[in-house]
Formats: C-alpha cells, sequence, structure tokens
C-alpha cells in the first residue's frame, strides 16, 4: 500500500506529464497502443487507411490462401504490421522534413534515434508475424499413433 507521500508526490509527477502538446505529435501518440489495426475503425486509424489495411490484407490472403482460422488471424497480423510499417515510413519522412525546419541539431539527433528506435519496433513485429504465418502455414507431418500394450 502506497504512503500518504507516495500519493502525494505521484499526483505531483503526473500534473508534470502532459504527453504529446502538437497536432502532428497527437496523431502519432494515438496510433502507439495499435495491436492489431485490422480491429481498429473509426477515430483511430487516419483517414483512408481502413481502405489500405484491406487491401493489403487481400493480398495476403490471396498470396497466402490459409485453410485454418489461425492461418486467417496470422495473415491479418501480417498485413497490420505491413501497414503500420508502410504508414510510418511516410510519417518518418513528413515529420523529418518538419525538424529539419523547424527544430535544432540536437533535437533532430534525438528524433532520429526515436524514430529508428520505432521502426525497428514494426519491423520485429512484422518478422515475427511472418515467421508465426510460415509455420503455421508449413505442412505438418502426420503425427505417428502409437498403439499402447493390453494391460
Amino acid at each position: 500500500m502506497a504512503s500518504k507521500k507516495q500519493i502525494a508526490a505521484n499526483r505531483r509527477n503526473a500534473k508534470k506529464s502532459t504527453g504529446p502538446r502538437t497536432v502532428q505529435g497527437k496523431a502519432i501518440a494515438r496510433l502507439n497502443n495499435l495491436r492489431n489495426v485490422l480491429y481498429a475503425r473509426g477515430e483511430t486509424l487516419p483517414a483512408g487507411s481502413w481502405n489500405e489495411i484491406l487491401a493489403i490484407r487481400d493480398r495476403f490472403l490471396l498470396s497466402c490462401q490459409p485453410q485454418t482460422l489461425e492461418q486467417y488471424q496470422l495473415v491479418a497480423q501480417v498485413a497490420c504490421a505491413e501497414w503500420k510499417l508502410l504508414h510510418w515510413q511516410q510519417e518518418h519522412a513528413r515529420l523529418l522534413q518538419d525538424a529539419m525546419e523547424h527544430r535544432g541539431p540536437r533535437r533532430q539527433d534525438r528524433l532520429r534515434r526515436e524514430f529508428a528506435a520505432r521502426q525497428n519496433r514494426i519491423e520485429r513485429e512484422l518478422r515475427r508475424a511472418h515467421e508465426d504465418l510460415m509455420r503455421a502455414m508449413a505442412p505438418h507431418p502426420q503425427m505417428e499413433t502409437e498403439v499402447l500394450p493390453a494391460a
């Protein structure tokens, strides 16, 4: 249980944490916790993104032709990760251009590091989703059933 001092300190610290302040920062932050884009309709996604996501998913469905629900869900995960990577690359270029015009060299370097870290996370997510899909799509050898001797 937190003491009264700890609770007061937490409240003071919470007042300092204001989150993103610019329109651009808010636009980026709202996608931070987006796990599966196919289930995130409406206000969460930038305009026009839903159609892009469905087009990517449909290409993967045609290419992979999933046979099970698990395979279908993995195809959807790969499509979502692919969309996030494409969307981030576009945002990255736009935000970096803005930083070059309006920020100092230290802020530019910090943004480059942050952008690289975020891109690496998205690429890892895409790679993991693709590996999971390939494992699920690989033909499974029939399991041998061993006959137990009668007791």
